[in-house]
């Protein structure tokens, strides 16, 4: 609509619908081209006979608008601020297509029993079924996609699960904060390997319309992820650009209001307004009165930072102020720093969190091994102790006290000087309602005493 184009063509680049699957980067539709023709176009045909001039305009693949809202400003360009954005062009993709072939092609009932028995961790959503559900939200989205890999490994062909997972790399690899020449490069590489595998997807008859099978990847959204790297390079990364933020104000400041009002079509925008501004006038006054009690500076002087953990000014500001009155405000809480007080690594580079109370103490290495069916624990600790430089013979007969779950938290790794928010990791024993435990994993930084560095997962 905006770059005044039909559907039948890309409103980025030149390609048409017959097009949109094949896996080229054509060239961008510039905006003087679109110009171009409409000013031809209105030398043939009088814009204002519109049947005429709509019939005549539909074959060159132009919409009909005789003078797109841009025509004048200058610079602009549809394929170029037409941004890639990843709530839609991504994430919904990924569930309205290849996440519906992989339900096509296990099944409902196999789908639904594979999403019930997965391993629940704490931050992400534990889905007791996925096949009758019609709409999600773009949190639900990331969900399946961090685990539909799995879900699907041995029971497709390799090659099917080989594009699914190339096409879940790619949108992975989109959503970085910054991007390098190399990281692009990746990224665009990851959607080539999706084309080479997706034969796979048609060959096991999985993507299917209403009533029959779709022999073709004749997709709009797809076609556009072709242009992330192009957008990347003029506007830089995606991910600001993304829809979550005003998805999420469209249920906030107009979903919810609007069941407070009337419901009457003529004047439900008017109140929505008024309940808005009367809320923001609420909560200045709450700050404002607030800070008088304390004879608290009227002006918040905490300093701009990159520091994820200042989310939010106004939380930032009580908090300092009065940390035990913040449950008074609503907003998202700083992000507290388990560096400061924490157990921190050699490295400084990841700090944990546990509470002051163990869940067991004064324990021997039998009691652990017993407790996780764990029967090589004994042996595996003593190993470890041994492995330390100095003489820790001593450490061999001491009791142990562990937690059943702690925080984890890292630096980012793009800027070290960020903080990420911190994650729990939970290590409960078996149990009857968890006949194997409930334990996350985590990859760990091993360095064995040939200095190489390694990756080992631990439980």
């Amino acid at each position: 609509m905006i770059a005044c184009i039909t559907k039948s063509v890309s409103p980025v680049t030149i390609a048409e619908k017959n097009q949109f699957g094949d896996g080229i980067l054509y060239a961008p539709c510039d905006g003087e081209l679109t110009l171009q023709k409409l000013h031809e176009l209105c030398q043939q045909i009088n814009p204002w006979r519109l049947q005429e001039f709509l019939a005549e305009a539909k074959k060159h693949n132009l919409s009909g608008v005789q003078l797109p809202f841009w025509h004048n400003w200058q610079f602009s360009n549809p394929s170029i601020f037409l941004i890639g954005e990843l709530l839609h062009y991504g994430h919904k993709l990924f569930f309205d297509h290849p996440f519906k072939w992989c339900k096509v092609l296990l099944g409902h009932d196999e789908i639904d029993v594979h999403y019930r028995i997965q391993h629940k961790r704490v931050g992400v959503r534990h889905f007791n079924g996925v096949s009758h559900i019609s709409q999600m939200t773009g949190c639900e989205h990331r969900d399946l996609q961090c685990t539909i890999v799995t879900t699907i490994a041995g029971l497709a062909d390799p090659d099917f699960v080989h594009a699914i997972r190339a096409i879940v790399d790619f949108l992975y690899r989109a959503q970085a904060a910054t991007f390098t020449p190399l990281s692009i490069c990746a990224m665009e590489e990851s959607l080539q390997e999706f084309h080479s595998f997706k034969g796979a997807i048609l060959r096991a008859g999985a993507r299917r319309g209403k009533s029959k099978e779709i022999l073709h990847f004749d997709i709009p959204k797809l076609e556009l992820l072709q242009s992330f790297g192009r957008s990347i390079h003029n506007s830089g990364s995606l991910i600001p650009y993304t829809a979550d933020v005003s998805e999420c104000l469209l249920i906030t400041h107009c979903k919810d209001p609007f069941t407070h009002t009337n419901h009457q079509r003529s004047g439900f925008t008017r109140q929505i307004v008024l309940l808005l501004d009367r809320e923001e006038s609420i909560r200045r006054f709450d700050l404002f009165s607030f800070l008088q009690e304390r004879d608290a500076s009227l002006t918040n002087t905490s300093l701009a930072s990159d520091d994820p953990r200042y989310v939010d000014p106004t939380m930032d500001w009580v908090q300092r102020i009065s940390p035990e009155e913040a449950k008074r405000f609503h907003g998202p809480r700083t992000y507290r720093n388990h560096f400061l007080k924490g157990i921190v690594t050699e490295d400084s580079t990841t700090a944990f969190h546990v509470t002051v109370k163990p869940d067991f103490a004064d324990k021997p290495p039998n009691y652990v091994a017993m407790t996780y069916n764990l029967p090589n624990f004994p042996a595996l600790l003593w190993n470890y102790i041994d492995a330390i430089p100095g003489d820790n013979s001593r450490l061999h007969g001491h009791l142990l006290k562990g937690w059943t779950k702690f925080r984890l938290q890292l630096q980012s790794h793009l800027h070290p000087s960020d903080l990420l928010p911190s994650q729990q990791v939970q290590a409960f024993p078996p149990s009857t309602e968890y006949p194997y435990g409930k334990c996350d994993a985590v990859l760990v930084h091993y360095t064995p005493l040939s200095g190489i560095r390694s990756k080992h997962p631990a439980h």
